[in-house]
């Protein structure tokens, strides 16, 4: 069958900061899907598959905690859906109606997760999905945290089957944090277990896939602060070799791409060219070019894969130096499209996406459960953690919700009685008026 296109983004809405403000939050897919779209790099008229879409800071922080973010998810899933339909529909050359379909979601406080497919293509070729949550800060508590949304695929005709991982996380913020958020991220690979309803499958861990998709705002900042040339968003104007000298020498201050090179997090996973774009964070809210002066810029916001396909000479300490990386082969998900979308100014990070292409299998394994594995992390990883006891689990679970409420609610209640100040975010009245605009504007738009 025909390659496997999937359109993975994120973005960090800023709803958690001192400029909360009530929004549709979907207006930002609006110019990421028209712009890529128009990418002259693409296949004209592609539509792809699937559609990944992560966001952080989903709700204000307080809003997030008290366990309010179920009806702001069930009002997205339905304008997502019909702005994902309408858009394909408008690249169909005789404007053949086009439907996308909710795979799955998953969300834990402010971080979630929708993968929808295209019914076109996708319709009777996927398996039953599984999902995972995780709160990562501490005492198990949501503010920063990590889902998962994972879907076997068949691939060829009666065979192929091949297994997906998404996973949106929201890492550990702060320069000085490194060593938080890397433990954060061997957390999630011990601990964020997926679960199924199908009988064959059992809990599996992040890297039991056949391909992983890691995206999110992982907090990774610049080592030292960068050069003016290297914050441009480019334009035609702009002198080309001087800003993408620039680019390269920030991309080798990365914390990570350093923490990645030293063996520390994130093992046999790669990503796209950084020097397409400027850092997404901080951004000044209301503007498209500039920086706040409050924090170090850095390309926090990113999106990591890996295939079963990938072979070594992808995951070697220059591949991950350099700011083009080793191209990938015909036979291995390639980075088709990978940019930012600077116009985007109602966030103090600007969204990252990125369109891959998965070939044609060339295998024809009759099973999910028997689906190819992503192999062991390369040298100098250490070999990834075990996975951490179901009962363990559960517990730390318990514990994070029970700390999430103890919080959350106190704290809706101070800001609903005027207690609050600008820096507590946006107070219960705008959250509802949100709600009320996300479900108007999609009746509008039906």
């Amino acid at each position: 069958m025909a390659p496997l296109t999937v359109f993975v983004t994120t973005w960090n809405t800023g709803l958690q900061g001192s400029k909360a403000q009530s929004q549709d939050l979907t207006g930002w897919l609006l110019p990421v899907l028209h712009n890529t779209a128009k990418d002259p790099e693409l296949p004209e008229g592609v539509v792809p598959d699937l559609y990944a879409i992560g966001v952080q800071e989903l709700l204000p922080v307080h809003l997030a905690l008290a366990g309010l973010s179920r009806p702001v998810l069930a009002a997205l899933t339905s304008r997502i859906q019909s702005l994902l339909s309408a858009h394909a529909t408008s690249l169909s050359p005789n404007k053949t109606p086009e439907k996308y379909t909710l795979v799955s979601k998953s969300s834990h406080v402010g971080v979630a997760l929708w993968v929808f497919a295209r019914d076109k293509t996708m319709e009777g070729r996927l398996g039953k999905p599984g999902t995972a949550t995780l709160g990562l800060w501490y005492g198990g508590m949501g503010n920063k945290a990590a889902v998962g949304v994972r879907i076997p695929v068949r691939r060829g005709k009666d065979g192929g089957w091949e297994i997906l991982t998404f996973v949106n996380t929201h890492l550990e913020a702060h320069d000085k944090n490194v060593p938080r958020r890397n433990a954060q991220y061997q957390n999630i690979l011990s601990s964020l277990i997926f679960h199924t309803t199908d009988p064959l499958a059992t809990p599996t861990q992040v890297f039991d896939t056949s391909h992983l998709f890691l995206l999110g705002d992982l907090n990774y900042r610049l080592a030292k602060n960068p050069p003016a040339e290297g914050l441009k968003d480019g334009k035609a104007s702009d002198d080309v070799l001087t800003l993408e000298k620039a680019r390269a020498e920030m991309v080798d201050s990365d914390t990570l791409r350093r923490e990645q090179r030293e063996g520390r997090v994130f093992g046999g996973l790669r990503e796209g060219d950084l020097t397409r774009f400027a850092p997404t964070y901080k951004r000044i809210v209301g503007q498209v070019e500039g920086y706040s002066k409050k924090r170090r810029p850095g390309w926090t916001d990113r999106i990591l894969l890996a295939s079963h396909t990938d072979p070594p000479h992808l995951f070697s300490p220059q591949s991950t130096l350099d700011p083009i990386p080793a191209q990938a082969p015909q036979n291995t998900t390639s980075i088709a499209h990978f940019s930012s979308t600077p116009e985007l100014t109602i966030s103090d990070h600007k969204p990252v996406h990125a369109v891959l292409l998965l070939p044609e299998v060339e295998h024809s394994t009759p099973a999910p459960h028997l689906a190819p594995l992503l192999p062991p992390a390369p040298s100098p990883h250490p070999p990834r953690p075990a996975a951490t006891p179901q009962e363990i689990l559960l517990a730390w679970k318990l514990l994070g919700t029970l700390l999430d409420r103890l919080v959350g609610w106190p704290w809706c209640l101070a800001v609903l009685l005027g207690a609050g100040n600008e820096r507590t975010g946006m107070g219960v009245g705008a959250f509802l008026a949100m709600i009320w605009g996300i479900w108007w504007s999609g009746v509008w738009s039906a």
